[in-house]
């Protein structure tokens, strides 16, 4: 009987019965018989590599995108019911003048030129304190001479009794109404007015 005594380096790309017995075994080219036992543990590759790695970046740039087109969304909404919210309470249709305020009285006008028939109620404070209030009707023919005015009963007038102090801030404010009347909002007339020495 022969014997193989080829060297095991030599032995490469062969297929020889396992020691134990347990069938045949390939040696791949550039193995040696003596390397070491596998652990079981199959090596990673490429296709190991988990699906939801490869979508997770694109789902998250989706998610993202939807986050700021839903936040962008908000911030336009608030806005326009701000704008709303504002021209309904502050009527910018509003048109007038605080012409002059001393220790004796305070005189001005205004209209609303979505209703130009109706007068608007104004009120007056003293030092930041409800002093007088009525609507503007007093006749202003100099207002309607210049066109502010459809009609010329526009005008308002407060006087003082006792006189006003030196020093004391004067304001006048339309008043607007939204919500069926049931909410009632001031908008400024002109600028304060601080009233000199009697």
């Amino acid at each position: 009987m022969s014997h193989d005594q080829t060297p095991a380096r030599e032995r490469e790309g062969k297929t020889e019965a396992a020691p134990d017995g347990g069938g045949l075994r390939l040696l791949a080219r550039g193995g040696r018989e003596d390397a070491p036992a596998e652990t079981g543990v199959p090596a990673a590759s490429a296709t190991d590599v988990p699906v939801a790695a490869g979508v997770a970046p694109a789902a998250r740039a989706r998610l993202v995108r939807a986050l700021l087109l839903k936040g962008t969304f908000d911030v336009l909404f608030v806005a326009a019911l701000a704008v709303a919210a504002h021209y309904v309470a502050f009527r910018p249709s509003f048109r007038g003048a605080f012409d002059r305020a001393d220790a004796h009285a305070a005189a001005g006008w205004v209209f609303d030129r979505a209703a130009p028939d109706r007068p608007v109620e104004v009120q007056l404070y003293v030092d930041g304190q409800f002093a007088a209030g009525g609507p503007a009707v007093e006749p202003r023919p100099d207002v309607a001479a210049v066109g502010r005015a459809p009609h010329g009963r526009v005008g308002f007038v407060f006087r003082f009794d006792p006189p006003l102090r030196a020093g004391s801030e004067v304001r006048v404010y339309a008043v607007t109404t939204s919500a069926g009347g049931a909410r009632r909002t001031l908008r400024q007339i002109g600028n304060t007015v601080r009233v000199g020495a009697r």
